[in-house]
């Protein structure tokens, strides 16, 4: 039974390996990569299952210029379909609700030092900081909008004197289908070629 039971599963781990592949190719193959802009597509699970991402082949600063692209799940990314601007938002802003929900918590404690009036106080205005700490990058963005049926965009540039990062982040909508796109690059024209090569995409059948 145990001889049985390894072979299934390393069949099944053979057949995972087998078609994430094709899962990948078939996402890189919804973009249009010009040959001459030295870019590749490539699976990048650790993004998120099913992502691939763009970048450069080669190049002392290619590990800067990235386009991630990945298929959302409900479960996951309810705001995709509910709240389009508020998705593109929560993708730059810190989650503190774990950090906040632990803060709540000590004040709760009947044997806790944090317990009485005053140092709740001092707690609440603690989880209120955080939060408006978590927040801050989007100080960095312009407001999302949406640039076209079923796309929208929301620009963000972490620069000073003129160096530094430039992001977009972009939502993709086809009936009940959802995609995201992670666009980032240290100057303009890199954030151009990875503009249009997103602006290609067209998503697989259902």
């Amino acid at each position: 039974m145990r001889g049985a039971a390894l072979a299934a599963i390393l069949v099944a781990t053979a057949a995972a390996a087998c078609t994430a592949p094709v899962a990948s190719a078939e996402l890189c193959g919804t973009l249009t990569i010009p040959a001459q802009l030295g870019l590749t597509c490539v699976a990048a699970p650790e993004t998120g299952l099913d992502a691939v991402e763009v970048g450069p082949v080669e190049g002392t600063f290619a590990a800067l210029s990235r386009l991630t692209l990945r298929p959302l799940t409900r479960s996951e990314d309810e705001l995709a379909w509910t709240a389009p601007a508020a998705w593109l938002q929560r993708q730059i802003t810190l989650d503190t609700s774990g950090t906040s929900a632990r803060l709540g918590g000590l004040g709760q404690d009947p044997d806790s030092p944090f317990a009485g009036p005053e140092a709740e106080g001092a707690l609440k205005s603690l989880e209120n900081m955080l939060s408006g700490l978590a927040r801050l990058p989007l100080s960095a963005c312009n407001d999302p909008a949406e640039t076209s049926a079923g796309r929208w965009t929301m620009d963000c540039s972490f620069t000073a004197g003129g160096i530094g990062l430039l992001v977009q982040h972009r939502l993709v909508a086809v009936g009940e289908r959802r995609w995201g796109m992670t666009l980032r690059a240290a100057n303009g024209q890199r954030l151009r070629h990875f503009e249009a090569i997103a602006n290609s995409f067209a998503p697989p059948p259902a």
